[in-house]
């Protein structure tokens, strides 16, 4: 079961399309080697060693190992920046996996620096393709000014689009210019507008 699941996401994030354990002893406490195969269009490929695979998915594999694990529905998760060495499809199907994970009941936090995995997130919960709600995601936009750091509660409409939440009176204030300036920027120069 946990072999397919971490295939599953293997497949999806397009890091590789199975998972094998080689055993060096006899029992489960013996030294043993992970391999991964990433197939071809109509060929298998080679089982390679975890560790020359890159260090994204040696990376990854022990979240998504504790992440698909069966376990109590109000399990916590603290993430920080579990995207890092990731390619940017492989970083999405993480947003995935977490909006699949949270719509089971488990709690998690994630520090992250990627518009890839908050982008596959918002898609997500706006296409409904998990229980995951709007109400259920908050996300914590840290904005530095100077030396201090003004923290800026953001939220998901129903068609996916961010906006602040509330404030004590109702008023819902306009997302902070900071927020996305720099991507927005890059884009422009790559376009050259």
């Amino acid at each position: 079961m946990l072999k397919r699941r971490l295939e599953a996401f293997g497949k999806n994030a397009g890091l590789f399309d199975e998972i094998d354990v080689r055993h060096f002893g006899t029992t489960d406490s013996e030294p043993f080697q992970l391999r991964v195969r990433k197939d071809g269009k109509n060929q298998k490929g080679q089982l390679r060693n975890l560790l020359d695979v890159g260090y994204g998915v040696s990376q990854v594999l022990p979240i998504v190992t504790e992440l698909s694990r069966p376990s109590v529905p109000t399990a916590q998760f603290l993430l920080q920046q579990p995207e890092v060495h990731l390619h940017p499809s492989a970083q999405a199907a993480l947003g995935t996996l977490f909006c699949q994970v949270a719509a089971n009941g488990r709690q998690l936090i994630v520090e992250t620096h990627s518009d890839h995995l908050m982008d596959r997130v918002r898609m997500d919960v706006r296409d409904g393709t998990t229980k995951l709600k709007p109400k259920d995601v908050s996300l914590l936009y840290f904005e530095r000014t100077g030396l201090d750091v003004t923290i800026h509660p953001l939220q998901f409409d129903d068609d996916g689009n961010l906006h602040v939440a509330p404030d004590a009176n109702g008023d819902i204030p306009e997302i902070p210019e900071s927020y996305r300036r720099f991507f927005m920027e890059e884009t422009r120069r790559t376009l050259g507008l």
